[in-house]
């Protein structure tokens, strides 16, 4: 009921939220960084900064890093028409004193090299090992999300907490994404424990194909998850029952045994099953302030 009652009043505030105005001390930021590492391209980043910001100019802020930058703050996805608008969902929680303010940072995914960046790299060499050919042809580019969070570790981030005021401890660094960005998501965490204190995986796309007939891929994952979990962190997942998403409920299951397994309780993990929810931006706009609510509460 709780939930209920939230998603209605944030609704509200978001529909009735007038477009930003973007001046001098501008609240979305968009820039660009060169890596060192030749298989990450010069990427896109964009900077959501709390209302608050350019006020309280001693205060710093906890930091999200979110995957799919490109769709995060307004522009609508290419594939469904509708954007996450985390920063709406933001402020209006905000405005509700249901979370704190939190930075965000949309990075720009690598579009035709978008799986490649994202499939965690040990788990999937794993399995791609074992994969039949007809597979292995598949995949138009090798895996390099090791490198990718090496970029986003050792390059961006440091360039993050140069430029603005952030809280720069494990508590207050999270990262978060959907479907193959709640995988790397999860993978970040599990490889940069000392950098990640909490991860936000929604619709995460276990079964890594577009059904369940790779059962040894999602194997390959949750063994991966099993071995590599790492104590005392925050973790949020959740899943639909349409389309992609109504595959992820039997490896999700797999995932939350391991959680439990390692005592974790509702304080810092949080599954949750949405009826009848599909797997793109809409729905993900609209469950947005249950993981801000769990990760940042106020």
């Amino acid at each position: 009921m709780k939930y209920f009652i939230l998603f209605f009043v944030v609704v509200l505030l978001c529909s009735c939220r007038e477009a930003t105005s973007y001046g001098p001390q501008e609240q979305l930021i968009s820039a660009a960084i060169s890596s060192q590492d030749r298989l990450i391209t010069d990427r896109r980043y964009q900077v959501y900064l709390p209302p608050s910001y350019y006020k309280k100019k001693n205060q710093t802020y906890p930091v999200l890093y979110l995957m799919d930058g490109a769709v995060q703050f307004g522009e609508p996805s290419e594939w469904s028409g509708f954007s996450w608008n985390s920063h709406i969902v933001m402020d209006s929680l905000v405005a509700l004193g249901q979370m704190e303010e939190v930075i965000l940072i949309g990075i720009d995914n690598a579009n035709e090299k978008r799986f490649s960046e994202y499939m965690p790299q040990k788990p999937g060499e794993i399995y791609w090992q074992m994969a039949k050919d007809s597979i292995k042809r598949s995949l138009a580019y090798p895996l390099y999300a090791d490198q990718f969070l090496s970029f986003l570790t050792k390059e961006l981030k440091p360039e993050i907490d140069k430029t603005y005021r952030t809280k720069t401890d494990v508590a207050n660094t999270f990262i978060g994404g959907s479907s193959m960005g709640g995988l790397i998501s999860m993978y970040a965490m599990c490889e940069y424990p000392n950098i990640f204190g909490g991860a936000l995986c929604l619709s995460t796309h276990w079964i890594v194909g577009y059904d369940d007939s790779l059962p040894e891929a999602s194997d390959a994952l949750v063994e991966y998850f099993a071995t590599k979990l790492p104590q005392a962190k925050k973790w949020y997942f959740d899943y639909g029952t349409e389309g992609l998403d109504q595959y992820y409920e039997k490896q999700q299951v797999r995932i939350d045994s391991i959680l439990r397994a390692n005592h974790y309780t509702h304080e810092n993990w949080k599954t949750l099953s949405f009826e009848g929810h599909g797997h793109n931006e809409y729905y993900w706009n609209q469950r947005l302030y249950i993981p801000f609510t769990f990760a940042f509460a106020k």
